[in-house]
């Protein structure tokens, strides 16, 4: 069974590579994807089964250049529902296209430019068929157990049930550190140094319940890779991920907490932060710790999570306005994991800087999110909380 398909072609530097159009072409059952870029590259196309059929075209790392389509996402036709733009990582993107009814890839060619200067061509054929015959082509194979590890890791699609144990695992992300200390307080403040603090008092509080066991993935000022951040969690099979960030602003009156989650169609700050233009290291802060949850139930139980930890956040500091806010963001960051990324304040607002300085302060802002974390778990029903009121926890 072919799980995918690659055409090879000389491959230009990546920051040469720009993603320009995405057309169709629709006869009968047949749909044609065309996906129009400046430099002949190789490109893989799959089929993937699982909570809603996709076709997959994996590229090398591109930029999103289609005009009137900036956010990365549009409309397709013919068999082809919608379509999103992903920067995978440093090194690949990807094209994901939702499926409004099951297909398989029956031809996939590569054209050069139809005049001097065009764009290069990658052009897949897709053809209706049966649910069956879709789940057998497709690159998720339900039959093979054995290769069902590897298939996750390459294509982060799976549905993840963490396992059965006396203690949740929590992986608490202090967000960036060492080379990039982040936003700038008025005071001088690094974003780094106040996240790094947070996440030892979260740790703390967390771990005095006795309820769980909580992983940071790092514990002085260093920058971990994205692949560090993301092993933490993956190693450990975590429960939840909470990333913990300060934020910024021109506006010095601007102050209050936020949450962000993810949604497929969703523009907001944190997108456009990440698209406009931003090098490596002022995207981090968002790029390479939010995840594109592309699994509907775990994006699910993120907003869900997030609008539970809102309502306790909301007790001890003023929040933003519409403080469960979304970004459409994918970095190969472990899908099957609730995540959320938490603004706690703004550095740029005098208020907020003395508050996230505060010792006193920090613990109450993190029991906050403790308290959430614990009704998201008895809210989901899970055994260990069922008898929570009953058990005298430690003081906070």
């Amino acid at each position: 069974m072919a799980l995918s398909s690659v055409l090879a072609l000389s491959s230009p530097g990546l920051a040469d590579q720009e993603v320009r159009d995405v057309r169709f072409g629709v006869d009968v059952a047949t749909t044609r994807v065309v996906i129009e870029i400046s430099e002949p590259a190789e490109f893989r196309a799959f089929t993937l089964d699982g909570l809603s059929d996709r076709l997959v075209v994996d590229l090398p790392q591109a930029r999103w250049s289609v005009a009137n389509l900036a956010s990365g996402e549009g409309v397709g036709h013919g068999l082809v529902d919608a379509f999103r733009f992903f920067d995978n990582s440093v090194s690949s993107s990807r094209v994901v296209f939702e499926l409004d009814h099951p297909a398989v890839i029956v031809n996939q060619f590569a054209l050069d430019p139809a005049t001097p200067g065009g764009n290069h061509r990658l052009v897949i054929d897709m053809e209706r068929a049966s649910e069956g015959s879709f789940q057998t082509a497709s690159g998720f194979d339900h039959t093979r157990a054995v290769s069902l590890d590897s298939l996750i890791a390459e294509r982060v699609e799976a549905v993840y049930v963490p396992p059965q144990r006396e203690r949740r695992v929590i992986v608490v992300d202090p967000g960036h550190g060492g080379r990039d200390p982040g936003s700038l307080g008025i005071h001088g403040t690094h974003e780094a140094d106040v996240a790094l603090e947070a996440a030892r008092e979260l740790r703390r509080q967390l771990e005095a319940t006795g309820n769980y066991e909580v992983l940071l993935t790092r514990d002085r000022d260093v920058y971990p890779s994205w692949e560090q951040r993301v092993g933490v969690m993956a190693e450990a099979r975590a429960d939840l991920f909470i990333s913990l960030h300060s934020d910024s602003s021109q506006n010095s009156n601007v102050r209050g907490a936020a949450v962000y989650t993810l949604n497929d169609r969703a523009e907001n700050r944190a997108r456009q932060r990440a698209r406009e233009g931003a090098n490596h290291t002022s995207q981090v802060d968002v790029n390479n710790i939010l995840v594109e949850l592309e699994l509907r139930e775990k994006r699910n139980q993120s907003s869900a999570f997030a609008e539970v930890l809102l309502e306790h956040l909301s007790s001890e500091g003023p929040l933003l306005a519409n403080p469960h806010r979304q970004a459409n963001l994918f970095v190969l960051l472990d899908s099957r994991v609730p995540a959320v990324l938490v603004e706690m304040g703004f550095l740029t607002n005098r208020t907020d800087e003395a508050n996230l300085t505060s010792a006193s302060f920090r613990r109450r802002q993190m029991s906050a999110i403790v308290s959430g974390i614990d009704d998201y778990f008895t809210n989901r029903g899970d055994e260990i909380f069922a008898d929570r009121d009953m058990i005298a926890l430690p003081a906070r």
